[in-house]
């Protein structure tokens, strides 16, 4: 079968714990037998009621529903196997169910099969490259099956993971029309009407349904819902310009069966079509509610919002499970207060897991009014267990420019979003640097904005009637956006970038580099080269609309960074001097939060009288271990297997908090001491202003250690 993501250590402990329904042992592991058992005295007749009281007893019966995949009875193995697919235990499932499909028992085969098909077509978090492998999969085994019922079953799987695939079609067809057994040309046309193909097997269909069997309802039902769907369509013909059979016909036949009738909103059904459609073209092209509207303009590129007080995105882990994880907490808001950091991982909100979720959704919901409370779940490395947060949300003011001088006449300018106000704001940045020699530009992790928000600042930095970008669509070119004259500075110039540096970023970075006028340093950047436009649409008051991808820009050389998986393109603008982020020890945050638990650092901090010592180490102790006074003592103490820098490390990252939460009560925006991307992008400017960077203390130490290394291979 498929191999999809494999649970890690992190997916796998969440999964016994993140809903706080764990069963005693012995308690939950005779629940499981007794369920077992009941579902190998009664079969198949036992299999659907016996996988419902399997789901009931929780996550923390993952154990013991695993040994019902060493039982002989097969119709066991399958109730096991869809309760452990729910459990996010996708591949030992799917592994399972596929030698039952390939099994001896015929009935199995067929349940196996469908049980199979139905669980992969509803899972949301499913990669559409395994869902391609699973259709390959149901496609191989219909191949190799001698048992027609189970080609059936089998085909019937392939569909549900691509409707409207002629494939599975023209295979059911054909099983239908070489048929000699009765059961198998029945089960075939129930099939063939499932995929809204009738022709030869409706007459099949009307005998079916004078059975007053399960199989005889289902005929019937079908042959109504297509004489239903046809007196729609000619009433509805001269109506619209499209056609909608299929939509009609499905929420028609939500209507007639879905569990909770309450739920069945023809209005909302439709939206959330048009929702499908949009996301079927790229990730870009999206349909935007009246909320998400508001958010776009007012919280995302107004840098103003109700929330915790943090920048999430989703990152994988080694599994390759996408989690909501905080890039950065925003050092005046509640999330921060409360604790939170950077690297944290968010697995649950409001009792729901965030695993391989839609970022805008989660984003919607740890959003809100101001004044009003949120639940979550929290992981860090180094903890042994999550931790259940609630915060209030407030409102929040982004700090989407923040500019500051650094030692040796170094500027220092970083910009989180492309927003309408970040024009004027970048131009205030520049002017209160005029002593500047050189300037480091930091764009990582901005996600983009505004088309001409990144004109104009690239403006600020070229001569008038550069090519800034330009954008193609439908086989033309649409603008041809160059420099309009509002140049600033000509100061040496380093942008820092890395791999969430996306669309507005990757413009402003690249047509500098393509111009000589930036060297880039970091990672290579996100690779998202289109350009949205949102298009009210006037059936809902323009209220809502879609934000549609209208075009793709280029960068004055004639480059695209769009990455396209499908191609293996990786996309992304490449920076001159490649550096990224070290990897952190597992073993080392451990310690460190050990460490953090006890009260020796904060005791040791607090001995520490010196307001003007604090702010120096704050800045950058220079490597000096000496100006920490009594650190021997403290590493003593401490009976740590952390080394005296490690200790030195933690800190000093304490000294920081304390710096920022009570000396300077603003956040400390940049890390000379840590940050070797901005080092890098630092010992840069000041090679291109002639600056000795030995020569500054708070540069001294990382200069030195870079001095054995080579240089940017590009002089600008």
């Amino acid at each position: 079968m498929i191999r999809p993501r494999a649970a890690t250590a992190l997916v796998a402990f969440a999964a016994l714990i993140g809903t706080g329904l764990l069963l005693p042992a012995q308690e939950s592991q005779d629940k499981v037998a007794k369920i077992l058992d009941r579902i190998e005295e009664l079969g198949e007749a036992g299999l659907w009621e016996g996988s419902r009281d399997l789901d009931a007893l929780g996550r923390g019966a993952a154990d013991e529903i695993r040994k019902g995949l060493a039982r002989a009875n097969p119709f066991v193995r399958i109730a096991s196997a869809r309760s452990l697919y729910g459990r996010e235990l996708r591949e030992e499932a799917l592994d399972a169910l596929a030698k039952v499909i390939t099994g001896k028992n015929a009935a199995a085969r067929r349940v196996a099969a469908d049980v199979a098909g139905a669980l992969v077509a509803a899972d949301a978090g499913i990669t559409a490259e395994d869902r391609k492998r699973a259709m390959q999969d149901f496609e191989k085994q219909a191949g190799e099956s001698e048992d027609l019922l189970a080609q059936v079953a089998l085909w019937r799987a392939h569909h549900r993971l691509a409707p409207g695939n002629m494939k599975s079609i023209k295979a059911v067809q054909g099983l239908f029309a070489k048929a000699d057994r009765r059961e198998v040309r029945e089960e075939a046309a129930l099939v063939l009407a499932e995929m809204d193909r009738f022709g030869d097997a409706k007459s099949v269909l009307v005998d079916l349904a004078k059975e007053p069997s399960e199989r005889g309802r289902s005929a019937a039902a079908f042959l109504k819902l297509q004489d239903l769907v046809k007196d729609l369509r000619r009433e509805g013909a001269s109506a619209s310009r499209y056609d909608f059979k299929q939509l009609e016909e499905a929420i028609d036949a939500l209507k007639s069966w879905y569990y909770d009738e309450s739920k069945i909103v023809p209005e909302k059904l439709v939206e959330a079509a048009v929702r499908g459609a949009c996301a079927s073209l790229d990730p870009y092209t999206i349909y935007m509610d009246e909320a998400a509207i508001k958010q776009l303009k007012e919280e995302d590129l107004g840098g103003q919002y109700g929330g915790i007080g943090a920048r999430v995105a989703m990152r994988k882990d080694k599994a390759g499970n996408a989690w909501l994880t905080i890039e950065e907490p925003i050092f005046s808001g509640a999330a921060y207060r409360n604790g939170l950091r950077s690297n944290d991982k968010i697995i649950e909100i409001e009792g729901e897991s965030t695993a391989n979720k839609e970022l805008y959704e989660l984003v919607k919901r740890l959003r809100g009014k101001a004044g009003t409370p949120v639940k979550f779940k929290v992981v860090r490395r180094g903890w042994i267990k999550e931790r259940a947060y609630e915060i209030v949300r407030e409102q929040i003011r982004l700090e989407t420019t923040i500019h500051r001088m650094l030692p040796g006449g170094i500027g220092y300018i970083r910009l989180t979003t492309f927003g309408e106000q970040d024009i004027d704001l970048i131009e205030k940045a520049i002017k209160d640097l005029p002593a500047m020699k050189a300037l480091v530009f930091d764009l990582r992790g901005n996600s983009g904005g505004y088309l001409r928000t990144a004109r104009k600042i690239a403006s600020y930095f070229l001569e008038p009637g550069k090519e800034i970008v330009s954008t193609r669509a439908r086989g033309k070119e649409m603008e041809n956006l160059k420099a309009d004259g509002s140049k600033l500075t000509d100061v040496p110039l380093v942008m820092l970038v890395d791999d969430g540096s996306a669309s507005a970023s990757e413009i402003l970075a690249g047509a500098l580099q393509d111009h000589k006028r930036a060297l880039l340093v970091g990672e290579r950047t996100y690779g998202k080269g289109s350009v949205q436009d949102i298009k009210f649409l006037e059936t809902t008051g323009k209220k809502s609309g879609v934000k549609i991808t209208i075009s793709k820009w280029y960068l004055p050389s004639g480059r695209t960074v769009e990455k396209d998986k499908e191609k293996a393109i990786e996309g992304g603008v490449e920076p001159d001097v490649k550096i990224a982020p070290p990897e952190r020890d597992f073993w080392r945050d451990a310690e460190f939060e050990r460490l953090r638990a006890g009260d020796d650092v904060e005791k040791y901090i607090k001995g520490i009288d010196s307001q003007e010592l604090l702010l120096k180490i704050a800045e950058s102790d220079g490597g000096d271990l000496s100006i920490y006074p009594g650190l021997d003592a403290l590493v003593e103490s401490l009976k740590t297997r952390a080394s005296k820098e490690d200790v030195r490390d933690l800190v000093r990252e304490q000294i920081r908090k304390r710096v920022q939460d009570e000396i300077l009560k603003r956040p400390i925006y940049v890390d000379l001491q840590a940050d070797v991307q901005l080092q890098r992008g630092v010992l840069e400017a000041c090679r291109k202003a002639g600056v000795d960077a030995k020569a500054v203390r708070e540069y001294s130490t990382f200069a030195k250690a870079a001095d054995s290394k080579p240089t940017a291979e590009k002089q600008y």
